[in-house]
């Protein structure tokens, strides 16, 4: 077994983590062998052999610490690579007191029942894109049982702990050969044409490319993927690459969370919205992302 350590930005809390992912089907299934604990498969940037991780929360909210544990032996490459990787998918490298420090009278209830969330990003953007394109105009729980069946058929599966864990497919299974198996998981051949031709863009795309690239460099690539507009190069952006710059005003559900903490029992008009959006600066979406959770909390509730 390897093991390493993880230092989330803080304030983190992995409650809200575990939560966000739970409630999140999209994304591979993740594991809780305890209340502070799960187990993820993930596979490291840089095209690395895919690994179970599992995460324990050891610190506090103020104090965050995270043990990474790896059935395998790590070298130090791979460690790096691996840290690397989970880091970014939970977002643990996200300094959210900047939020804190301009918040709004309405807004502050909702940074305390939310301290030290991270959104949770999906692990790598064509797999982002590929829920984008699976999603447009289909039911939410079919789109989820399309993206396991792509997972099932032409993903890798890794054995840990007595589990299976699956990993969503890399660009190159999609790109050549895969029209029968993307057919049979999302029964629609429209569908099946863009995630081809999908894959075979993100395939002919730099490694890591979109990570380091602008935001409007990356929404203009994105928007050149066939199938993408921009509500979903906007969903890319924000739910896999982190970027906040901007609130995704495509989003249907941005005016709903906005205008319940902002104007309870009112529907807020879109003028009213991006003045209160702008406040925010570069965490705009940001704080979209906190509002929208904490109005999922509240219906759960």
């Amino acid at each position: 077994m390897a093991s390493f350590t993880l230092s989330p930005a803080a304030p983190f809390d992995m409650a809200h983590t575990l939560a966000a992912l739970a409630g999140f089907a999209a994304s591979p299934v993740t594991r809780r062998p305890g209340p502070n604990a799960f187990r993820q498969a993930w596979r490291p940037d840089g095209g690395g052999r895919p690994r179970v991780v599992e995460l324990r929360s050891l610190g506090s909210v103020d104090r965050p610490r995270l043990t990474a544990h790896v059935d395998d032996p790590l070298d130090a490459a791979e460690r790096e690579a691996l840290a690397r990787t989970v880091t970014r998918s939970l977002a643990l490298e996200l300094d959210v007191r900047p939020l804190e420090a301009v918040a709004d009278p309405p807004f502050r209830p909702v940074l305390s029942a939310l301290r030290g969330y991270h959104p949770p990003r999906f692990p790598h953007p064509f797999e982002a894109a590929c829920w984008a394109l699976v999603r447009q105009r289909t039911p939410v729980a079919f789109a989820v049982t399309s993206m396991a069946r792509i997972a099932a058929a032409l993903g890798e599966r890794l054995p840990a702990g007595g589990d299976t864990y699956s990993l969503f497919p890399e660009p190159a299974a999609l790109a050549h050969g895969a029209r029968r198996a993307l057919l049979a998981a999302t029964n629609n051949t429209r569908k099946v044409d863009r995630l081809v031709a999908a894959a075979r863009v993100f395939l002919a795309v730099e490694d890591g490319w979109l990570l380091t690239a602008g935001y409007e460099e990356a929404y203009r690539w994105l928007l050149g993927v066939p199938g993408l507009g921009p509500w979903s190069a906007e969903l890319v952006l924000q739910r896999a690459l982190g970027r906040f710059e901007r609130v995704p005003w495509t989003d249907t559900g941005a005016l709903s969370a906005i205008s319940r903490v902002y104007t309870p029992g009112l529907s807020i008009a879109r003028g009213s919205a991006r003045e209160l959006a702008e406040r925010y600066g570069w965490l705009q979406g940001l704080w979209l992302q906190y509002l929208k959770r904490y109005v999922f909390t509240l219906a759960k509730a």
